[in-house]
């Protein structure tokens, strides 16, 4: 993962790479030895964009508490 962080890509960057890394892993004519390498890459990227959109999901469940405890507010 530390290549993945070196660049600090944004979440669409590291999944237009992690699908690059799918289709060349799926043309299966490749040395054993670059299969293992992007599948090392590719694990990494899918792992670093889980951790992103964990972030995201949580951001947007403060902003929905923050909405619901809003309404809460003004029902009152």
């Amino acid at each position: 993962m530390a290549t993945v962080m070196k660049k600090a890509l944004t979440f669409e960057q590291a999944k237009a790479e992690l699908d690059t890394v799918v289709e060349r892993l799926s043309v299966g004519s490749l040395p054993l030895d670059e299969m293992v390498k992007l599948y090392e890459h590719g694990s990494a990227l899918s792992a670093y964009c889980k951790k992103m959109l964990d972030a995201y999901d949580a951001r947007l469940m403060l902003v929905d508490e923050a909405e619901g405890n809003e309404a809460t507010e003004e029902e009152q």
